[in-house]
C-alpha cells in the first residue's frame, strides 16, 4: 500500500478505528466534517470577531459563508495553526502506528498526539477538542501541525490559541 492507503512510510500499518475522543482515519484525506456552508464563499468581513480566531494567528486571509459562518481560520509556517468548527465525530487524519499517537489533555480538553518519527522532527501534530458538538452547535478544534517544538511547547501553544494561559 502507498502513503495514504492506510500504510505509513515507516512500515507498520496506520492505525485506524476510535481512540479516546478521537476517530483516528488512517488516511491522510480523511478530517472531520465541518457544518454546513451555503454558497457563495467570500472574503470575511470581520473574522477577529469569531470564535475561530486567535490572536496568535495575526492577520490572514479568511473567507466566509453566504451565511457569516467562518468554518475555520488556518495559519500554514512553523508550525502550521488553526481552530475551525466541526460536526460528527472529531477525526484526525493521522497516518502513523498506534504507537505514535498519545491521549492527553489541554487545559482540561481532550487532546491527541501524533508524536513525531525519529527521523522527522517536524512531524509533531496536535488537536484539541476546545467544544464537543452538540445538537445545537458545532464542535472546536484547534490544530497544530508541521512543528519542531516539543509536546509540552506545542501543549502551551494551543491553550494559547484557545485563550487560556497553561
Amino acid at each position: 500500500m502507498a502513503v495514504g492507503q492506510g500504510k505509513p512510510a515507516y512500515g507498520k500499518p496506520a492505525y485506524r478505528g476510535a481512540l479516546g475522543d478521537f476517530f483516528v482515519t488512517g488516511r491522510g484525506n480523511e478530517g472531520a466534517d465541518f457544518p454546513p456552508c451555503p454558497r457563495p464563499i467570500r472574503p470575511a468581513q470581520n473574522y477577529k470577531a469569531s470564535e475561530v480566531y486567535s490572536p496568535v494567528f495575526g492577520d490572514a486571509e479568511v473567507n466566509e459563508c453566504a451565511n457569516g459562518l467562518i468554518p475555520g481560520i488556518s495559519v500554514y509556517g512553523d508550525p502550521s495553526m488553526g481552530k475551525r468548527y466541526f460536526v460528527g465525530l472529531a477525526k484526525v487524519n493521522y497516518l502513523v502506528p498506534l504507537e505514535r499517537l498519545r491521549l492527553l489533555t489541554v487545559v482540561g480538553r481532550p487532546a491527541i498526539a501524533q508524536l513525531p518519527a525519529p527521523d522527522d522532527p517536524g512531524s509533531l501534530r496536535l488537536v484539541v477538542l476546545q467544544r464537543i458538538p452538540s445538537n445545537n452547535q458545532p464542535g472546536i478544534m484547534v490544530w497544530i501541525a508541521f512543528t519542531r517544538m516539543s509536546l509540552e511547547e506545542t501543549r502551551a501553544l494551543a491553550a494559547k490559541i484557545m485563550g487560556v494561559r497553561p
